[in-house]
């Protein structure tokens, strides 16, 4: 790995092995690192946030959690969000789990966090996909991979060039830099114009709080009302959520938590529903090299 500051090396960022397709980071230490730490890394270190996935009739058919913790790396850390179908769903789509991972440091001024390499997996019995962005610092590139393993396996890689004086964020990274406050308070009736940089050609999006009317309509329609504090709606890309439309719609806590979030016209689901149902915080577990 390279020098703090940096990104993972792209030629060595990872190897992907044939048999568990894991990401292994690069046999090069840390230990030169200078240890920084402030207000978001304290924050979020440890934190676990788990969701009861459900669409229909259906009030329990996966689950997903996210999670914040330290690498054995100095100074580098692994976000993660994962989830599984369960029951009746999960044999009827062949076992189908997705994970988005990012490896993230603190930048260089220390007051947010910063993508180094985001992968987004998908799995299904006979069939895996895994889409990865590289975020170089210092040859200021962003390199995007796909590999995809079925009857037959098939890789793609382009590079883009990264643009002095701009903001990057993968989805991971901008989770928490927005929970954080990076991009000012939480106020109703406001759009975000947010950085994000997962596909070639795709540079932000914008992310609304609804008004106080409108957020009292959707209240209402809440069975369960407590932590439903902000609503709010996005869009992302639509492969990446596989929804016909990418559209996102939610509440946020007044600590600004996600407590519920509604993916819209998800592919044979229809809408489907996250809710929170389990929160830890302050674990500061460690994890090895090998993913």
């Amino acid at each position: 790995m390279e020098q703090p500051g940096s990104s993972l090396s792209t030629p060595r960022a990872g190897k992907w092995w044939c048999g568990g397709l894991c990401l292994v980071l690069p046999e090069v230490s840390l230990a030169s690192a200078p240890a920084r730490s402030n207000g978001i890394v304290q924050k979020f270190l440890g934190e676990e946030l788990t969701y009861q996935i459900g669409f229909w009739l259906f009030n329990r058919c996966g689950e997903a959690k996210t999670t914040f913790v330290q690498t054995e790396y100095q100074g580098v850390y692994r976000a993660t969000l994962a989830g599984r179908t369960l029951g009746f769903v999960d044999v009827v789509l062949g076992r189908y789990r997705y994970s988005y991972a990012s490896y993230l440091e603190l930048s260089p001024k220390g007051d947010r966090l910063r993508p180094l390499r985001f992968t987004l997996t998908k799995k299904r019995i006979g069939k895996e996909s895994k889409y990865s962005v590289t975020f170089n610092y210092s040859k200021k590139q962003l390199i995007f991979s796909r590999v995809t393993h079925n009857q037959e396996s098939h890789s793609h890689q382009e590079t883009q060039p990264m643009k002095e004086g701009l903001i990057y964020e993968d989805y991971l990274t901008l989770f928490y830099n927005f929970r954080y406050g990076c991009y000012g308070p939480i106020q109703r009736g406001r759009t975000y114009h947010l950085p994000l940089h997962v596909h070639k050609g795709m540079s932000s999006i914008d992310l609304s709080i609804a008004s106080r009317e409108e957020e009292e309509k959707h209240r209402k329609e809440e069975t369960n009302k407590k932590g439903k504090d902000f609503f709010l709606r996005f869009r992302v890309n639509r492969e990446d959520v596989s929804s016909n439309s990418g559209d996102i719609e939610g509440w946020l806590s007044s600590d600004a938590t996600p407590v519920k979030g509604t993916i819209k016209d998800v592919i044979l689901f229809g809408d489907l529903w996250g809710e929170l149902i389990a929160r830890k915080a302050g674990a500061h577990r460690k994890i090895g090299r090998k993913i």
